[in-house]
């Protein structure tokens, strides 16, 4: 690994880290933000980006490299082979975050075409179903990485992997998990918002609180932040599947620069709730002057004059 990859990486994961934790801590230094489906649905979203960088650190393969210290003990050996090392638990918060992000499109759709059944739809209660739902759905997709990779103390690495299922089974599998993983929750995001829009813009029957809310700063931020992501992951996914059918290889400049794209995604997303929402960026701003106070200007004191090295009194005539 180059010490160029290993330095970007490690900038992405305290961008991540900072900029999502703010975001945590604005919601928790103003709980009543979570009153609202889509602001919890926000900060499980940033939880997710902050466990997501802190996985990227503790995993040998992206900042820590050699100096990574691989366990010796068969239990945690065991732990660290099949939830670490084979980045399950790393992707599945990549995952997690990819239906987090259909949720919040769908809310929107809800918000804007179908209000009168919103508060039913995106009760507390069923928004902390979705969010449930997802996790263990996003884990569901990723459990085959726990059967194929085992501890093994005298490889150079500690770790083993074994294809189950033979290289056919092993495509059938991975394109389905493409799909399932990709092409589905993505063009579901793509298909609301189209349908969101045309059925706002063109329907005669379209009243103006639906048009306000497709043009709500909030409906442009979700909309950035899937674009986002659909933009940065999407590659990542087709490049990983051709790796599979044995098309490209794990290493490969392509392969690198698309799994940097994927994780770019949990660092700026802060930045897109900033640039599109004025109350979040002035949350932001305040915490930030909490955290960072500014030196207050040294006000001159009455017959006093400026020099470099301080306010003088001025001489009477």
């Amino acid at each position: 690994m180059g010490r160029l990859t290993q330095i970007s990486y490690g900038i992405i994961c305290v961008m991540a880290i900072f900029g999502n934790t703010l975001t945590i801590v604005m919601f928790v230094m103003e709980r009543q933000l979570l009153k609202k489906s889509y602001n919890v649905l926000i900060m499980f979203l940033a939880i997710s980006d902050v466990l997501t960088a802190v996985n990227i650190i503790i995993n040998p393969f992206f900042i820590l490299g050699d100096a990574f210290p691989y366990p010796q003990n068969a239990i945690l050996g065991e732990i660290f082979c099949r939830f670490i090392y084979n980045r399950l638990l790393l992707f599945q918060l990549i995952y997690f975050s990819v239906y987090i992000t259909l949720v919040m499109t769908t809310e929107r759709w809800f918000a804007v075409l179908r209000p009168h059944e919103y508060n039913h739809s995106f009760s507390r209660k069923r928004v902390l179903g979705y969010i449930t739902l997802s996790w263990v759905w996003s884990f569901l997709l990723m459990l085959k990485g726990v059967i194929d990779f085992s501890f093994n103390p005298s490889g150079d690495s500690s770790c083993s992997k074994n294809d189950s299922g033979g290289f056919s089974f092993n495509i059938a599998w991975y394109s389905a998990q493409l799909f399932l993983k990709t092409v589905i929750p993505c063009l579901a995001m793509i298909g609301l918002y189209i349908h969101m829009t045309l059925k706002t813009i063109y329907s005669p029957t379209a009243s103006a609180e639906s048009k306000a809310r497709l043009k709500a700063k909030l409906t442009r931020m979700v909309t950035a932040a899937s674009c986002t992501l659909i933009a940065f992951y999407l590659p990542n996914q087709i490049v990983f599947l051709l790796i599979i059918m044995r098309k490209k290889e794990f290493g490969e400049p392509l392969q690198t620069f698309t799994t940097f794209l994927t994780f770019m995604t949990t660092c700026l997303n802060p930045f897109i709730y900033g640039l599109c929402n004025k109350n979040y960026q002035q949350r932001y701003w305040r915490i930030l002057s909490n955290i960072f106070p500014l030196p207050k200007k040294r006000q001159p004191r009455e017959g006093g004059r400026f020099s470099g090295f301080g306010w003088r009194k001025t001489p009477s005539n």
